[in-house]
């Protein structure tokens, strides 16, 4: 992990994180693909996890007075549906690590496509329950599992129309909130089953190197906000992610 190509992947992967948390949500899906070219298995969620969590810190920071609470309170149940899912599936696939990294691959693959298809659509500001329990499973499922859930829980907030900032706000105290519950599912299902852990001393050390490339990440993040065409970039960082992902699958 602390070779220079571990590093410079780590970095970069760092700083796309931080990107999406402050400037351009959704192109964390990127970072996923980088992480897995240091880590395999489980360690590719564990490995990015706490990348997520700091630069969720700084989303709250600047966002936190925009969140939409009663969007999130309906979400809870059907994103804990989406975590018994997520264990059910580290259960069954085990040791299996070639097989964890194509079911990633896969999802990524899913989100993007899931992306492309919010990107071309008109947004509905009428959902009824069974499409935002739909959004929870799906976004608790895909986070618990890779950490992909951003197109998922945008997606859904998207659908409701809100502005930049209560989307921001909103989905920054969702996504801490999340990532923070599932380290204690993550300690447990690394001491108690098959398949390896998800931290490490070392993946951890790694983790705080990386954290000026965060930091950089949403200070960039907050500055061109308003400035880069974001369906432009966002199609560009699909086109990686699902590179990224075939990767995984093949």
């Amino acid at each position: 992990m602390f070779t220079t190509g571990g590093l410079i992947a780590g970095g970069i992967a760092a700083f796309i994180v931080g990107l999406s948390k402050t400037g351009l949500p959704g192109v964390s899906l990127a970072a996923i693909p980088l992480i897995a070219l240091v880590v395999e298995g489980r360690l590719i969620p564990g490995a990015t996890l706490p990348l997520l969590i700091v630069a969720d810190l700084f989303a709250i920071f600047w966002y936190r007075r925009f969140a939409r609470w009663d969007l999130l309170r309906g979400l809870t149940p059907s994103i804990g549906v989406g975590f018994v899912l997520g264990m059910a599936f580290f259960v069954i696939v085990g040791a299996a690590t070639r097989q964890l990294e194509r079911s990633i691959g896969i999802i990524l693959f899913v989100i993007v496509l899931l992306q492309m298809w919010h990107m071309f659509r008109e947004p509905s500001p009428h959902l009824g329950r069974v499409a935002i329990a739909g959004f929870g499973i799906g976004g608790g499922f895909t986070t618990f599992v890779a950490n992909a859930a951003g197109p998922v829980i945008n997606t859904y907030l998207a659908a409701l129309r809100l502005p930049k900032t209560e989307l921001l706000g909103t989905a920054a105290w969702l996504y801490f909130v999340v990532n923070l519950a599932k380290i204690p599912f993550y300690l447990a299902l690394g001491a108690w089953t098959v398949g390896g852990v998800f931290f490490t001393g070392e993946s951890l050390l790694w983790n705080l190197a990386l954290v000026p490339g965060i930091v950089l990440g949403v200070v960039i993040g907050r500055q061109v906000y308003h400035r880069i065409p974001q369906r432009q970039f966002l199609l560009a960082v699909l086109a990686l992610s699902a590179a990224g992902a075939l990767v995984l699958i093949v």
